[in-house]
């Protein structure tokens, strides 16, 4: 699919920290849409070390300072879209679950946000025989994690446009796309491994942020991505016909992102 609209979005990207925005004008942004580091997953104990936070409420109090600065940066109406998964680890000896999803939620309703249905991301690459524990002897065996949430939040009510709006028009999703993308489950998308500098960073598919571009977004609106990484959000945007703006803290990350974006390196 081409341009929407006939228009394609500019990417802006910066270096800085999810919890400031730098760069970012209260009520500029129609939609964030962002799969943030995971508290409690190993990949990402160093970031989150590097920010002081080594424990669960730790880890999550650092991204609710960057859920409190998307709220600030979306405008009345705007939509908050978060792609994350629960954690399974092994804490003083004892083997748990660790509820992301669930502290998210209740940090973005406290932060006045308002919870919409989400999305169950059921990945195809994950192994549909694995289990953990006692194999086949009951009880002590545990069920396979094997699905992400996309958390929706609205900031505010709902948004109004214009009757006949063209922007609306131009940005219109089928019956047959409303009615794949607007089931809790999504089982048709597979993860997809981004690498940068060698580095395992992601697997955040295109598919996913370019269903939530247009499910909750139109042609000209601009889109946040406050963890930007390798920068799938922005591109999908862009070729969407929005404007995207990528926010990414790691040097190297952001260096590729801004190559990329041929947008100098901000920040």
């Amino acid at each position: 699919m081409g341009p929407v609209g006939g228009r394609t979005g500019r990417v802006r990207t910066v270096h800085g920290d999810a919890r400031t925005l730098p760069g970012v004008a209260p009520g500029s942004v129609a939609l964030v849409v962002t799969s943030p580091p995971y508290p409690m997953i190993p990949q990402w104990d160093d970031l989150f070390r590097a920010a002081g936070a080594t424990d669960f409420d730790g880890m999550h109090r650092w991204l609710d300072d960057a859920w409190r600065a998307c709220r600030d940066a979306l405008l009345p109406g705007g939509i908050l879209a978060i792609n994350i998964g629960d954690a399974l680890r092994t804490t003083d000896g004892v083997f748990r679950l660790w509820p992301n999803h669930g502290r998210v939620t209740l940090a973005c309703e406290r932060l006045g946000l308002r919870p919409l249905p989400y999305v169950l991301w059921k990945k195809p690459t994950n192994r549909p025989n694995a289990f953990l524990g006692s194999g086949f002897d009951p009880p002590n065996a545990y069920v396979t994690l094997d699905c992400e949430f996309i958390l929706l939040f609205a900031n505010g009510a709902r948004r109004s446009f214009p009757p006949k709006d063209p922007r609306r028009s131009a940005s219109r999703y089928t019956k047959a796309e409303r009615d794949r993308w607007f089931s809790q489950v999504w089982g048709d998308i597979r993860g997809a491994r981004q690498t940068v500098d060698g580095r395992r960073t992601a697997a955040f598919p295109p598919e996913v942020p370019a269903r939530l571009i247009r499910m909750f977004s139109v042609v000209g609106d601009t889109v946040l991505d406050p963890f930007a990484g390798t920068g799938t959000t922005l591109w999908e945007a862009a070729r969407l016909g929005r404007d995207a703006i990528g926010i990414e803290i790691d040097p190297t990350l952001h260096a590729e992102l801004a190559r990329r974006a041929r947008a100098p390196a901000l920040g």
